[in-house]
């Protein structure tokens, strides 16, 4: 998982890159307003990816923003994420709960493989429930696939026909191997492919009578090789939106990442749709800098927080949206959140022995912001708890190649804003944990003998030698191993010394006793620990022949 933490903290940086924005289809309103349709629950979710297509070995960021009759739920409500597919950043499992922040929650998922992810997310508030789930395709990297940059048009009426293209890059097949599937208001339906090229895959909308919604967005599947034995998917899960609203109204849905440091340029992607550039975006009432414009996405860096006119200090603002040629506006309440940057000062209990059940971490800093990723020397740490000032995680198991000290810099992502800090330092005591024999009882012994082996650190062993030769052991304790004394792969019966009865045990060799954590790399060693013996045997007389002599004549 390291080489997928390292690509989390450039996460910021690679949001809307190659890809649409996210927003996976939640129930439909009738009157586009907070009020749930008939038998469905007043809680709604709405969920949406940084990169619904990431590579294989990277993390994208998943947002659930959680309404109560249309109004945000209560700071500090429970989102529980679930995938079948990938794990979550903060405690490398396929399930996590993260709490809301102005009725939104943020995690990451992340693959080291390709494949498809279904994330879903869950929530309860005032005696009510809701789901939502997204699509996720980590895709190869090896070499360079396909990518969607854009829909083109964003918008279309749901009694479908419309020419819709999905411009991007590296497509290939035909329209007979290439499937477009449209979902919406929890409905899927095919769209006809009429054309594919390499940057463009051509489509006709299907009627969508469900969505009934001034604006229903919509994920699409593309789905290349369709009929091959290694067919490649995209998911598309804000490219195209059905509904009533004018294409040139703006309206937006949600800020990715919604909170960033104070000091700005902070990477977001703002969803939606009805974007037409010129866009003008506003954090409270400083503007910010629009990097680039489409249909359904704005991608700005936030203004610093502080300066000349400026009072955003650590403070949550509006997100607003300006046509600068029509002037339709569109605000977002709420919908950026000013923090402190992440900085760490000291750190509690920052050397522990592999050999022993770990004990939590406190890590003291400020702009600590749930959900956070933390680093001990390069390994994923579980996150208990988190506050402003402190974090309270328990350290990994760590991968160690030999019998020496596992050393690293402590480093804190917050997953939200992609803001982090590296530093401090924590060590993984692994050559503290060596096992040492001090002595072996009794020192001789024929094979199949019991030995007792006294030393220490022996937690953990896995196990025991007598020369070259492995033998069957148990460890009693900490100090103690008992062992039966392996095949010496002495067979014949050494022969009795002088002046000694056949029968007396004699020494037949000489070997040391090793025991070894393979966890560790680590072993010890006490040279000439154990005497084999085996009965000795008088050697025979070999008879003396005597010369016949031959009679003279």
């Amino acid at each position: 998982m390291r080489r997928i933490a390292i690509a989390l903290t450039l996460l910021a940086l690679l949001a809307g890159v190659h890809a649409c924005t996210s927003d996976a289809p939640g129930p439909t309103t009738p009157d586009g307003g907070g009020n749930p349709p008939t038998g469905t629950s007043a809680l709604q979710i709405r969920i949406f990816t940084s990169n619904p297509n990431p590579p294989a070995g990277s993390c994208t960021l998943i947002q659930a923003i959680v309404t109560l009759r249309g109004t945000s739920v209560a700071d500090g409500t429970g989102v529980s994420f679930s995938s079948n597919f990938g794990v979550f950043q903060e405690n490398l499992l396929n399930v996590v709960s993260v709490v809301t922040q102005n009725g939104a929650a943020v995690t990451a998922l992340c693959s080291e493989d390709p494949g498809t992810a279904n994330a879903r997310a869950q929530a309860s508030s005032g005696g009510q429930s809701g789901s939502a789930t997204i699509t996720i395709a980590f895709q190869p990297v090896a070499g360079s696939g396909p990518f969607v940059s854009f829909c083109s048009p964003g918008f279309g009426p749901a009694s479908g026909g419309t020419t819709l293209v999905i411009n991007g890059g590296r497509f290939f097949g035909t329209e007979a191997t290439t499937r477009v599937t449209f979902v919406a208001a929890g409905v899927s339906r095919e769209a006809l492919v009429t054309d594919v090229t390499e940057s463009e895959v051509t489509v006709v909308t299907p009627s969508f009578p469900e969505a009934i919604s001034p604006t229903v967005p919509v994920e699409i599947r593309l789905v290349l090789g369709a009929t091959t034995a290694s067919p490649l998917t995209l998911t598309l899960p804000n490219c195209f939106a059905f509904g009533n609203f004018p294409s040139t109204q703006p309206s937006i849905t949600a800020v990715l990442p919604s909170s960033g440091t104070n000091e700005g340029n902070t990477r977001v992607t703002i969803l939606g749709s009805g974007f037409q550039a010129p866009m003008q975006v506003f954090f409270g009432d400083t503007e910010a800098q629009v990097l680039s414009v489409s249909f359904n996405q704005i991608v700005a860096l936030t203004p610093a927080a502080f300066g000349a006119g400026r009072n955003n200090l650590n403070a949550t603002v509006d997100v607003r949206v300006r046509n600068a040629v029509s002037g339709a506006e569109a605000t977002l309440g709420g919908g950026f959140r000013y923090v402190t940057a992440v900085q760490l000062t000291s750190i509690s209990n920052n050397q522990q022995r592999v050999n022993a059940g770990f004990t939590p971490v406190t890590i003291y800093g400020q702009g600590f912001q749930a959900p956070v990723a933390v680093e001990l020397a390069g390994i994923a740490a579980a996150v208990l708890s988190v506050s402003a000032t402190e974090l309270l995680v328990l350290p990994g198991r760590p991968f160690v190649g030999g019998c020496s000290d596992v050393t690293g810099p402590v480093s804190v992502t917050n997953i939200n804003s992609g803001d982090s800090a590296s530093g401090l330092s924590f060590r993984y005591l692994v050559e503290q944990t060596k096992p040492f024999i001090s002595f072996v009882s009794p020192s001789s012994g024929g094979i199949g003998a019991p030995v007792t082996i006294t030393g220490g650190n022996f937690t953990g062993v896995t196990s025991v030698r007598f020369g070259s030769r492995p033998a069957t052991f148990s460890v009693v304790n900490d100090g103690t191993i008992g062992a039966a004394a392996p095949d010496s792969g002495v067979v014949s019966p050494p022969a009795c010394p002088a002046g000694i009865a056949s029968g007396t045990l004699t020494g037949v060799g000489t070997v040391a006793v090793t025991v070894e954590n393979a966890t560790t790399g680590c072993s010890g060693t006490l040279g000439d620990a154990f005497t084999y013996v085996l009965p000795c045997v008088t050697p025979t007389p070999t008879p003396t022949s005597t010369p016949t002599r031959t009679p003279t004549p």
